[in-house]
């Protein structure tokens, strides 16, 4: 036996030895160099010939596949006004994987963009998921709207910027004289926001009042009311469709 192991490290010191490391890939295949191959399945393999007089022995490790994976592939992101000059925003993903949440951001010029409603992951997948969101109280004129994309680990990705157009030549609201002593004009200038209410509330939540809006424009007394600031909300289906701050002086 110690003849034999002798004979081994002999052999051993007068070898040549060659290294030679493959390009990765993700399915498997032979990883070619100078000094010999060697089979593997997934990954990077290195691996080393050592050439000696009676053949060659190979020696080898599967190192981890180094090629950086995007945390989701989004397939669409979507953005349309609805029947109530209201946004909706839809997006569909076909994989997702160590995703956190997305957040929809909006811009009155395409450069600036702020933070519109944040919606968590649905978690990994590798099929379709489909999310949806509304902005209530978009941008008169035109809008751009992105979705920003972040992992858990804190890393970010933005879709491109789509641009979506309100006319701001129909469905105005508007609340006049403001400040008011007695009277409050509520003036609606397109038919199709009929069927609405209106809610005025205190700086403390308290509901004051509420009434049907019938007309185009609306007469709310606010002799009674003491002086001080109140918010004035349209509301249609349930949603505010439109805020005020209404001073009473």
């Amino acid at each position: 036996m110690r003849l034999y192991f002798s004979a081994l490290i002999f052999l051993l010191l007068s070898i040549t030895k060659v290294k030679a490391q493959s390009s990765p890939v993700s399915s498997g295949g032979e990883a070619s160099g100078s000094g010999g191959s060697a089979s593997y399945s997934l990954g990077e393999v290195f691996f080393s010939s050592y050439a000696t007089s009676g053949g060659y022995v190979i020696e080898g490790v599967q190192q981890a596949y180094s090629e950086t994976e995007l945390p989701i592939t989004l397939l669409e992101f979507k953005a349309s006004v609805n029947a109530i000059k209201q946004i909706d925003i839809s997006w569909e993903t076909v994989s997702e994987r160590n995703n956190h949440f997305f957040t929809v951001e909006r811009s009155a010029n395409g450069i600036s963009f702020s933070s519109v409603i944040t919606l968590n992951s649905k978690g990994n997948n590798v099929g379709n998921q489909t999310y949806n969101t509304v902005d209530v109280a978009p941008y008169a004129g035109t809008s751009y709207y992105r979705l920003k994309q972040t992992d858990i680990d804190g890393k970010s990705t933005y879709s491109k910027s789509i641009a979506v157009s309100i006319s701001t030549n129909d469905n105005e609201l508007t609340a006049f004289p403001n400040p008011t002593t007695s009277l409050l004009n509520l003036s609606i200038k397109n038919a199709a926001f009929r069927k609405l209410t209106y809610q005025v509330f205190s700086t403390e939540g308290k509901l004051i009042e509420q009434q049907k809006i019938t007309n185009d424009l609306t007469t709310i007394s606010t002799s009674k009311l003491v002086n001080g600031a109140y918010l004035l909300q349209v509301i249609q289906n349930g949603i505010t469709i439109k805020s005020f701050r209404i001073i009473k002086n």
